[in-house]
């Protein structure tokens, strides 16, 4: 996925008040998150298995495969680096002192859906 990631273009995003380029690539067995506020690179790279066990911790009252999560994932990071964000969808962002978290809030089968993006600094090699 880190291959496929480089050849992604940046979109510009806008995360509560703050801006940042972003891109993504989303797959069946996982995802990789890179996003910037121009000063700062941050990334997240996550399997099945983290996807998985972040689903169950984070979202206990849905009972969905992992390849589902990472579906509806995809879903709602591709309009919002297309510049056309669901308004149904809320994403906000917060520094942790070791990164970056991304926020998501929307509803998967009726039920509320949260994620959480946790990036940490990117290598220069992903940059």
């Amino acid at each position: 996925l880190e291959g496929s990631l480089l050849t992604q273009p940046w979109a510009s995003v806008c995360l509560g008040e703050s801006a940042f380029l972003a891109k993504a690539c989303f797959g069946d067995t996982g995802y990789v998150l890179l996003i910037s506020d121009l000063s700062s690179v941050w990334y997240e790279s996550a399997d099945t298995e983290a996807v998985g066990q972040r689903s169950k911790e984070l979202n206990k009252r849905l009972t969905v495969h992992v390849s589902s999560f990472l579906h509806r994932l995809r879903n709602l990071m591709c309009p919002l680096l297309a510049g056309q964000q669901d308004a149904a969808t809320s994403f906000s962002c917060h520094h942790t002192a070791d990164g970056l978290s991304l926020h998501v809030k929307s509803e998967l089968s009726g039920l509320p859906f949260y994620w959480d993006f946790h990036c940490c600094p990117a290598p220069v090699e992903m940059v």
